[in-house]
């Protein structure tokens, strides 16, 4: 079945739309909420770290910071395992370009002219227009940041999408059945070979979060990812114990999915 991905702008109709669409196709609404719910599972801390640096733009240090590269692992891990439950919206986080080479994922971006979002802003919160557009900008500029941090893409680029929608010319119910319809047709195009991908990056994906987010493993060079056949596991170790924790994880979070384990130790 499809899955559907949402990239947006501030007030241009995004969250009501993938709401709408989900209910009308009884599929999963996962927004931030979701998100955040799942980042505690794996401990508080998670989740708070969550609403304070939720799509902002990371710093040099936070990029290069383990914890923050944590962070970033299972909101990946979480988006990869909602796509490969199947009949889901999943709005923004870089979703579209986590998923760009699925066949049955639909990735939709919405966004209106800015005069458009800052009305409605407006009489959503009850602000002046001075104040509605300020925070209209720095979300849209925060959000753009991230994309471009982590993924090193442009936020805007439609080449990143199947569909656009212009939420400013199009009504939002003109928009939700036009996605409904289209997701009907898009069942069609999952396959086997789709699905093996996304189950080798959602393995993946969740092998590193937890390797990433445990208390006993220090490894900035960690990489893993999944090459078709098997889960490439790489990077440098500090200590035999290190490396056997790491080794253990990568196997309960794996097996029987084939692993190619090439961790070095450090020199």
């Amino acid at each position: 079945m499809a899955v559907l991905t949402l990239s947006r702008e501030h007030q241009n109709g995004c969250v009501e739309i993938g709401q709408a669409v989900a209910q009308e196709l009884n599929y999963e609404f996962v927004d931030r909420h979701g998100i955040y719910g799942n980042l505690r599972t794996t401990g508080e801390k998670w989740g708070k770290l969550a609403e304070e640096l939720d799509e902002e733009c990371p710093t040099l240090w936070e990029k290069y910071d383990l914890e923050y590269r944590a962070f970033i692992a299972l909101i990946e891990a979480t988006i990869y395992e909602v796509a490969f439950r199947d009949r889901a919206v999943i709005l923004g986080r870089g979703s579209a370009l986590l998923l760009y080479d699925i066949p049955h994922v639909l990735k939709a971006r919405m966004f209106a002219p800015m005069e458009v979002r800052i009305e409605r802003r407006m009489r959503q919160y009850e602000e002046d227009r001075k104040t509605a557009k300020e925070y209209i900008e720095k979300t849209d500029k925060s959000r753009r940041g991230y994309i471009q941090a982590i993924y090193k893409r442009q936020l805007e680029d439609s080449g990143n999408y199947d569909l656009l929608y212009n939420t400013g010319i199009q009504t939002y119910e003109q928009v939700t059945r036009n996605l409904v319809e289209i997701l009907k047709e898009w069942d069609l195009r999952a396959t086997p070979e789709g699905y093996h991908r996304l189950k080798g990056r959602a393995l993946a994906a969740k092998a590193k979060a937890r390797i990433l987010t445990h208390p006993e493993v220090f490894i900035p060079t960690l990489d893993i990812f999944s090459d078709g056949p098997a889960i490439v596991v790489r990077g440098l170790v500090h200590t035999p114990k290190e490396y056997q924790v790491i080794r253990e994880i990568v196997h309960q979070t794996v097996d029987p999915h084939p692993i190619r384990n090439e961790l070095r130790y450090r020199r």
